[in-house]
């Protein structure tokens, strides 16, 4: 008995300085308007359910914000954070917020201290080192590699020319499996034709088990979580991953020195190694499984969308046609940088894609001093929401047919007086996805490939869920035909 009394006044003790501590957040949170919550529970019934569920209610709750036409506030538990649609206050988050959300630690254990996750000092001395390896002209080296897997693809699709509709991510994100491990680490994997290897299953395990976290408010202490068996399992798989990657790391390194000069095209671990970046083998290791990660899974997922919208959308589809047919004539050649950037109706219907299906749908940021908004200040230690899912369909900012599929709402005329915060699929600002012009190239390329190749038909993608990305709940079914 006396212990239960010892327990409850020690919990009270500690809640008692816990609010204490966090008193000007408090105070800040009384001064924010706020919708759909419940005493005690705050917000965190909508993050309750099936990944289609917590999607469609984390939609309707910043869809009901963005009409109240405020800085909103959303209790999750213990954590508050500051909602708003307005692009300018957007840009102002982004932009002086580059410390990551609490919930992106869940990826620390997978990803340690990779671009991706790493605490902002951190974050900011990296990103300096590794961006000029991203630079234009190397990604452009890059080139021959998207449009040789793209062949390859192209080739395995056959299988499925006259059939039913088949999920067309399988093929696509084993594709760019194959070109983010040449480009990143010099490693034909060939999982086009070996897709199921020990190491992909391994990623798969962690990625599932990383996104249970994200939305079981239970399974996020780290005390709760180690109790389950997923927690082993989860440990298991992490370390698979780190295997292979450091396994590729020691091979490099020894090659390297051996002979430090490679002639032609180099991967981004012998561009890093060539340079004498003062890297560690684990340092090295974090940011080459995030650039693989983050490089693979958005990717593949983008080009996915948007060979459904062309197959249900067949105006548009022939439209990329006569665009490729203007570029290749009647030429099978693989596509070159000049080729690229001559797709300017393609890309139009890429970003539409993007904005339509957001594959990265919320964004997570703590301030770490105030930042002052349209309407209030935000203090220190509070996170902010950006949920660009919402934002890319907002009718006060897209107009009436936000949800329409319109790729001409990307020409130059149309873009030139909208708000650069409006349209963020590789976020903004200093913390931006370092990888953006080598996505939208691989993009291109791929979709190029199929598209000359194949006629697309599919059905309108309606029902959508969150595993950390965005997922359409029954695939990305299409149908393909040979293209005359």
């Amino acid at each position: 008995m006396l212990v239960l009394v010892l327990l409850l006044l020690v919990s009270a003790l500690y809640y008692l300085h816990f609010r204490r501590s966090r008193k000007l957040i408090y105070e800040f949170s009384e001064t924010l308007p706020t919708t759909g919550d419940l005493p005690l529970l705050g917000h965190t019934h909508w993050f309750i359910g099936s990944p289609e569920r917590i999607l469609n209610n984390v939609r309707t709750l910043v869809e009901n914000i963005d009409e109240m036409g405020s800085i909103s506030k959303v209790w999750i538990g213990p954590t508050l954070y500051v909602v708003t649609l307005n692009p300018e206050d957007v840009q102002k988050i982004l932009e002086n917020c580059l410390e990551k959300d609490y919930s992106y630690k869940f990826l620390q254990a997978w990803l340690g201290n990779g671009l991706f996750v790493a605490p902002v000092d951190l974050w900011k001395a990296h990103r300096r080192l590794l961006l000029p390896i991203f630079h234009n002209r190397i990604i452009e080296d890059y080139i021959e590699v998207f449009a040789e897997q793209g062949q390859i693809l192209v080739t395995r699709l056959h299988e499925q020319v006259g059939r039913k509709q088949f999920d067309i991510y399988e093929y696509i994100t084993s594709c760019m499996l194959d070109i983010v491990f040449e480009t990143a680490m010099g490693e034909k994997m060939d999982v086009q034709h070996n897709p199921d290897t020990p190491y992909l299953r391994a990623r798969k395990t962690v990625m599932s088990i990383i996104n249970m976290r994200l939305f079981k408010a239970w399974m996020q202490p780290d005390a709760l979580f180690s109790l389950t068996t997923h927690a082993g399992i989860q440990k298991e798989n992490i370390e698979a991953t780190h295997k292979f990657t450091d396994e590729v790391i020691r091979k490099k390194i020894a090659a390297f020195e051996q002979s430090s000069h490679k002639e032609g095209r180099k991967d981004i671990l012998q561009l890093l190694l060539e340079r004498k970046l003062e890297f560690s083998n684990v340092e090295l290791r974090e940011h080459i499984d995030s650039i693989t990660i983050a490089g693979n899974d958005t990717t593949a997922l983008v080009i996915s969308y948007a060979l459904l919208l062309l197959g249900s959308h067949q105006d548009v589809q022939d439209k990329v046609c006569e665009e490729i047919k203007v570029i290749f004539g009647s030429s099978l050649r693989s596509p070159t940088k000049e080729d690229l950037s001559k797709m300017d109706y393609l890309e139009r219907v890429i970003k539409e894609t993007m904005r339509l299906y957001t594959v990265v749908p919320i964004i997570g940021r703590k301030t770490q001093k105030e930042l002052k908004l349209s309407t209030c200040s935000i203090p220190a230690g509070v996170g902010c929401a950006v949920v660009p899912m919402v934002m890319h369909r907002s009718k006060k900012i897209w107009g009436p047919d936000a949800n329409n599929f319109n790729p001409d709402r990307f020409l130059p005329e149309n873009c030139a007086t909208r708000h650069p915060c409006a349209f963020i699929p590789f976020s903004y600002g200093m913390r931006n996805c370092i990888g953006r012009h080598f996505g939208m190239l691989a993009i291109k390329s791929i979709l190029a490939n199929i598209v000359r190749s194949y006629k697309i038909s599919s059905e309108i993608c309606d029902r959508l869920k969150i595993e950390i990305l965005l997922f359409p709940v029954t695939g990305h079914l299409i149908r393909i035909e040979k293209r005359v």
